[in-house]
């Protein structure tokens, strides 16, 4: 009977125990104060918007989340103590980054929040000074070009995922046929602001954002390799 006891005993403490393990894991963090905001237009989509914020400023300490289909944010998630080790995680005045993209007829508005702490004010201006870019301005990866006529391909960052033409050249236009990055296409004469025309192998046309394509020359050659070179 003791030993029934005893085993009781010690299975009600682990239970315990496990359960204060679970409620600290998924405790939600306290989030510090709002800092600065931006509201601002940008010549991109909202899934560029994302991925650029992802890869600038969703390294450590900080980590990438999805909130919703038009936000995200990046969240503090370690932190350096008073002897430079890295705590296992942040409980309180957790710092962050917030961002909202929803396309509009004249482009991507973009509203950008920092909260107070070290970093986050940083890291959202790094993000807001790229997309807030002009499309004439060199120094962004979303000026426009000037695409040639002749054999393209989408960017590889759509390597292995599909991606639908626009019908007509604005961006509330219907998508129509699929391609991938393997897709024979050929870039013709008609391309509009800040879409490029192309024809698939099957005859078939329509519109592909200009900054997801580069030039593909059929020539291996380094002349047309330089010459591709010029319109990335």
């Amino acid at each position: 009977m003791v030993r029934r006891v005893e085993s009781m005993v010690a299975r009600a403490q682990r239970m315990r125990a496990r359960m204060l393990a679970a409620r600290e894991a998924h405790r939600l963090p306290l989030l510090a104060k709002e800092a600065q905001r931006w509201t601002f237009l940008a010549a991109v989509p909202p899934r560029e918007v994302f991925a650029v914020m992802e890869q600038m400023l969703g390294s450590f300490p900080f980590r990438f989340e999805l909130t919703g289909e038009s936000s995200a944010r990046i969240v503090e998630f370690r932190r350096k103590g008073l002897v430079g080790q890295w705590s296992k995680r942040v409980a309180i005045h957790t710092r962050w980054v917030t961002c909202e993209a929803r396309p509009t007829a004249s482009g991507t508005v973009v509203t950008v929040v920092a909260s107070r702490g070290r970093g986050p004010v940083p890291r959202a201006l790094q993000l807001v000074q790229l997309l807030s870019r002009g499309s004439a301005d060199p120094r962004t990866i979303y000026r426009r070009r000037a695409m040639p006529s002749g054999p393209v391909s989408l960017v590889a960052s759509w390597a292995g995922m599909p991606y639908r033409l626009y019908t007509e050249p604005r961006w509330e236009a219907p998508r129509g046929a699929r391609v991938l990055t393997a897709t024979g296409v050929e870039a013709i004469p008609g391309g509009e602001g800040a879409f490029t025309k192309v024809r698939l192998a099957d005859g078939t046309e329509g519109f592909i954002e200009t900054d997801q394509i580069v030039a593909a020359p059929e020539a291996s050659t380094r002349e047309a390799q330089v010459e591709a070179a010029r319109f990335v």
